[in-house]
């Protein structure tokens, strides 16, 4: 098994623990947040757009620095999102890049560490995962896992379930697609215990892992080849 496959295995049994009634954002950003090993995190779209948006928060923590970044204009998110890059500051260390932001964020905080990781499944930036951690404390995955994570993360919520289900010959076109899918949730939450959406959102991060269309990943389900209860749920962690 390949470590993306085992990180979404992982994925797939954080979101096993989560509360089912909680929105899937919460979710997914909760569960991404424990496989970091971070304190807290939040999700942000379009974030130094018009239509700007904070799906989730876990903390008062991660809701403070979001807050602080829309207000100020700038700050590690912001600029992960323009960039397209991930950022690192440890706050109260005096950074140049964003001073205001670095002083308010002490004032409020104290010292923290922040990571910022734009959600690009597409290669467009879509927003930005934030999270954060206590000064000298790592996040247990490397950065190009964490990357991979958060772009996971991002499918899971925005990409059409059927979008890449267009069709084929003979029985195998888009309403073929669409009950093969169907089924293939269906056996999801079966083999996991958890919602449909949540169960759909995990297929959707399984075919950008492997980089297949959902169609065939639901193939993979219903033809009994891919089996989410067994895939290794070890706690063996990558390096920082």
């Amino acid at each position: 098994m390949d470590d993306r496959t085992s990180l979404l295995a992982k994925l797939a049994q954080e979101m096993a623990r989560q509360t089912a009634s909680d929105p899937m954002a919460h979710r997914l950003c909760r569960s991404a947040t424990s496989l970091l090993g971070a304190d807290g995190a939040a999700i942000t779209l379009a974030y130094t757009g018009a239509h700007r948006v904070t799906l989730c928060v876990t903390d008062e923590r991660a809701a403070r620095l979001e807050d602080l970044q829309d207000l100020l204009g700038e700050g590690p998110g912001p600029t992960a999102y323009r960039t397209g890059r991930r950022v690192h500051v440890l706050v109260g260390d005096g950074d140049h890049r964003w001073p205001r932001f670095d002083a308010s964020a002490h004032q409020a905080l104290g010292s923290i560490n922040v990571h910022a990781i734009p959600i690009r499944p597409d290669h467009a930036t879509l927003g930005v995962f934030t999270c954060h951690l206590q000064p000298g404390q790592k996040l247990l995955l490397s950065m190009g896992t964490a990357q991979f994570l958060a772009d996971a993360v991002g499918v899971a919520l925005l990409r059409d379930p059927l979008a890449q289900s267009v069709g084929g010959q003979d029985g195998d076109g888009p309403w073929s697609s669409r009950s093969r899918i169907h089924q293939a949730t269906g056996m999801v939450v079966a083999q996991l215990g958890i919602q449909p959406g949540d169960a759909l959102a995990l297929l959707r991060a399984h075919a950008f892992a492997q980089d297949a269309t959902l169609d065939e990943i639901a193939t993979s389900v219903t033809d009994r080849v891919l089996d989410f209860s067994q895939m290794d749920h070890g706690n063996g962690s990558t390096d920082s």
